[in-house]
């Protein structure tokens, strides 16, 4: 199972292919010559030979030795050439620039697996690393780094078909969204992007949104992408694109709210969660009035370093009473963690009695860390109120957080919040983000599919104070500011409306 997960083989159906192929004459038109760059079976390039006919040329190349003597024992009376060789040591460029009078149409299924999973896995069959997103460090080590391995290939591929040329790839819709991003910045000459969304789960029996990624190079660049609810050039049901080098689900309903957009530094900082990586240490429920963690141990610690936590599943569902707590062993990051040896002793106990788990955490975010540290808090963590989302929902549900027992409430890293000091001014905050400007403003900006459709990029981007404005409700807003002011003992910079 392991072997074909490293190759990210998901054969494509037979019947499949027969359904893409005529789809793909509709929009591009007969080619020259056709070529499946990761062609398994070739079960694209029999699909297409049968539709076409011999007369084109058809190469297909294959990491697999034992699939291309496959594939070449059962096609070739077709005339098709198959090539054992790794994607990523091949010169795609070569290959395809050669064909420069050549009408080129790569078709194919590249892999549908991470390169993170290919690196748990020890695999070779990876492309070379680069930050070419220019992430920042705790961004490059805490996931955002991690992509697909076909939104490699398909930008690779694209970039090096002759003009003239398409490329029709099977993938994951998130993909083919990044990589559509991708090209747009990077100024390829991209005509007739299209999306048509297929059932994975009737095909491969695997529980994810994907389609049919079609793009014709050559012509005037236009960034933005028609989507189709299945194999056919009709009854589109969206169109995203790149609007300031941003991408955008819904190109009209973002011009209908571009001026909701934050143009300045917020008073209103939306906040990550804490994270942590050991819950089974970390995080504990009630049993028998007792503390029990996820080894099921019973767990006496003092109370001083333990908060309430509400999960992402808690938030998704509107629950606001914690079923869990936590272990905060930080104020903020890069704290001295010793001192908790000294102010509650059993709580050091228990972290040295588990310290062999916290120690090997995965992340490299804790390597020369204080012993036993945490990310994702501050002194914002500690605010009595919050108004928080879950990421991981596609739906926007925003929750109102009240303290529990005395003490503020904490949301885990897959949950995203704004520090409130009153209950006003969380109500407040959750009337303007659940008004239907805002509810336009995020749906015009989220992709529901996507893993964590709501990122805290998306929820930073809405200006609380022009929703206010338009509202009639910035005075209200205001009034909180200068009270969020006060107690948090700050000078915050007032609204530029007041």
């Amino acid at each position: 199972m392991s072997r074909k997960k490293e190759f990210g083989d998901f054969q494509t159906p037979e019947s499949l292919a027969k359904k893409v192929v005529p789809l793909v004459n509709e929009l591009f038109g007969q080619p020259d010559v056709v070529i499946e760059p990761t062609a398994g079976l070739g079960n694209f390039l029999k699909a297409s030979s049968d539709f076409w006919g011999e007369s084109l040329e058809y190469e297909g190349y294959e990491i697999n030795q034992s699939y291309v003597e496959l594939a070449r024992a059962n096609l070739s009376d077709n005339g098709i050439q198959f090539f054992q060789t790794d994607f990523f040591s091949t010169d795609w460029n070569r290959v395809l620039s050669r064909r420069q009078e050549d009408r080129v149409l790569v078709i194919g299924n590249p892999p549908w697996v991470t390169n993170s999973d290919l690196g748990f896995l020890g695999s070779r069959n990876l492309p070379e690393k680069s930050n070419d997103r220019g992430l920042n460090g705790i961004d490059a080590k805490t996931g955002k780094s991690n992509f697909d391995i076909a939104e490699s290939m398909l930008i690779q591929l694209v970039e090096s078909i002759p003009h003239g040329g398409a490329v029709a790839m099977l993938c994951k819709t998130m993909t083919a969204r990044k990589v559509l991003h991708h090209l747009w910045n990077s100024c390829e000459d991209l005509t007739n992007s299209s999306l048509f969304l297929i059932d994975a789960k009737s095909e491969f029996d695997v529980a994810v949104d994907a389609c049919l990624f079609f793009v014709e190079k050559g012509g005037t660049t236009k960034p933005m992408a028609t989507v189709y609810p299945y194999l056919a050039v009709d009854s589109p049901v969206s169109t995203f694109g790149s609007m300031g080098g941003r991408l955008v689900s819904d190109i009209k309903g973002y011009r209908r709210s571009e001026h909701l957009e934050a143009k300045r530094d917020s008073n209103f900082i939306w906040r990550s969660g804490v994270k942590h990586d050991a819950s089974k240490v970390m995080e504990f429920t009630r049993k028998e009035n007792s503390l029990v963690n996820g080894f099921d141990e019973f767990v006496d610690i003092e109370d001083e370093y333990l908060f309430p936590l509400l999960k992402s599943s808690d938030l998704g569902n509107g629950r606001t009473e914690a079923r869990k707590s936590v272990l905060v062993t930080q104020k903020h990051p890069g704290e001295d963690t010793s001192a908790i040896g000294q102010t509650a002793p059993k709580t050091w106990d228990y972290l040295m009695q588990h310290a062999e788990v916290l120690d090997h955490r995965r992340s490299s975010i804790y390597q020369k860390r204080a012993r036993f540290s945490i990310f994702g808090v501050g002194p914002y963590s500690f605010h009595p109120w919050k108004i928080a989302i879950s990421g991981l929902y596609k739906v926007l549900s925003f929750v109102v957080v009240p303290p529990c027992h005395k003490k503020p409430t904490m949301v885990d890293d897959t949950c995203y919040f704004l520090p409130c000091h009153t209950r006003q001014e969380a109500e407040l905050i959750k009337d303007l983000l659940t008004s239907e400007l805002a509810n336009d403003f995020f749906h015009s900006r989220i992709f529901l599919d996507s893993k964590r459709p709501i990122t805290i990029d998306v929820l930073r981007r809405l200006s609380l104070f022009e929703i206010a404005q338009e509202l009639g409700r910035l005075d209200d807003l205001n009034e909180c500011v200068r009270q969020h002011s006060r107690r948090s003992g700050q000078q915050i910079q007032m609204s530029l409306f007041s």
